[in-house]
């Protein structure tokens, strides 16, 4: 029974995490998207870890209290189709699944990163409770501490966005998470067990979120961000097993130097493609500085996928091609474009 009812969950898991890659990669921002998912995970996952242990001991009590969950957001997903068809029908896009390099590199790293997190998360309350020796109330609230901070680190990043592009938060919170693990792994007491938790939960869903906005930029369709989103649900199912056996055969403190290695080595490919394929991104403000109306109309012509007149936010930056202008003409060039500025006269001109 346990097996079959994982085995249906997680197909339904699956299933539901699919379209919502989808679909975070057909907003305008996904990153900002993403960010606002994860908000919500942490939360009701901080709410159930206050909660349950208050409630009496078994099992039965915690898996009632992810089926109500979902059965309570299950009215929620009749909204989504009309969105869908909607916005799909607004922007088609066919073709050749683009960034394939990138995306194979950054659906490896994801694997192997969420691999990693995932094993330390599911030994973490047999370390606070065999190694620091706390009780599993104190372990649960450090938990729903943990995730308090979390529900920051995440609302930080939503109001970060894109300012520090993709690759800093991404490389700079894999290394702290990696020293986090380190930390969580080692701890023989309520102090050392707490940081590590807090410190690796509030930058953890912080990565997590920019590495599925990185995946979503990929491709509009959600391509990219399906099977990176599939290769990090693999690294799920498969981490607390590879953290049972390092801890097991060779202890929690070393379980943690192996988590936290593995850690710091895909760091470095996954900040790799997100510096490769992250680009600067059009802020408000940036069209008008770059050329005004023109420029976003001519933006959103040659990316072929950002229906109107304005790109929108998070788009790519076109490139900057120069064209020579034979000397007789170039007069007449800059009065065209001072011009077709509009009230913006002083933009077009600076651009001319």
């Amino acid at each position: 029974l346990v097996v079959l009812g994982v085995v249906v969950g997680g197909l339904g898991s699956g299933t539901a995490t699919a379209v919502a890659a989808a679909g975070t990669a057909a907003r305008p921002d996904p990153h900002r998207t993403s960010s606002l998912g994860l908000l919500t995970v942490s939360a009701t996952a901080g709410v159930l870890y206050l909660t349950i242990p208050h409630l009496g001991g078994g099992h039965r009590l915690p898996f009632a209290a992810i089926a109500a969950v979902a059965l309570l957001v299950w009215p929620a997903t009749a909204r989504l189709g009309g969105a869908t068809a909607a916005q799909g029908a607004a922007s088609p896009v066919t073709g050749r699944l683009p960034h394939r390099r990138s995306g194979l590199v950054l659906a490896g790293g994801m694997l192997v990163w969420s691999m990693a997190q995932n094993a330390l998360w599911g030994v973490s309350s047999r370390i606070g409770v065999v190694q620091a020796g706390l009780s599993e109330v104190t372990v649960g609230a450090v938990f729903a501490a943990a995730l308090g901070a979390g529900l920051l680190g995440v609302a930080g990043a939503g109001l970060l966005g894109g300012r520090l592009g993709r690759a800093v938060p991404i490389g700079l919170g894999t290394v702290i998470i990696a020293g986090s693990i380190v930390l969580s792994s080692s701890a023989r007491d309520l102090g050392s067990f707490a940081t590590g938790e807090i410190l690796w939960n509030a930058v953890y869903p912080v990565v997590l979120s920019y590495l599925i906005g990185l995946a979503a930029s990929l491709d509009v369709r959600g391509r990219w961000a399906v099977l990176a989103g599939s290769a990090s649900s693999v690294g799920v199912a498969c981490g607390p097993l590879l953290g049972s056996v390092l801890s097991e055969e060779a202890g929690y403190p070393a379980m943690g130097l192996v988590l936290g290695a593995a850690t710091l080595l895909v760091a470095a490919p996954v900040t790799a493609v997100a510096l490769h394929t992250g680009g600067r991104p059009l802020v408000p403000g940036s069209v008008r500085r770059r050329g005004g109306a023109p420029a976003a109309l001519l933006a959103a012509t040659a990316t072929g996928s950002l229906p109107g007149a304005v790109p929108k936010l998070g788009a790519p930056e076109q490139p900057v091609t120069e064209l020579r202008v034979p000397a007789l003409r170039r007069g007449r060039l800059v009065r065209s474009a001072i011009r077709t500025a509009g009230p913006d006269g002083a933009s077009g001109q600076a651009d001319a």
